[in-house]
């Protein structure tokens, strides 16, 4: 039983590194940082290199 809990907190923690690491990444872009941080998490690498690949949201200052 200890192997398994074992396992499981890595698991947790390797899905929690990717989607922080997928998430710091989309704030830099502009973009959601919560929508990012599942996707990372779910799909690591994928929605890093879809992230990379989008244009970063320019704001828009105001005159």
């Amino acid at each position: 039983m200890f192997p398994l809990i074992v396992a499981a907190i890595l698991y947790l923690s390797l899905i929690w590194v990717c989607g922080r690491y997928t998430a710091n990444y989309a704030a830099e872009r502009g973009r959601s940082q919560a929508a990012w941080f599942i996707w990372g998490g779910l799909f690591y690498p994928f929605p890093y290199i879809a992230l990379a690949l989008l244009p970063p949201i320019r704001k828009e200052t105001a005159v």
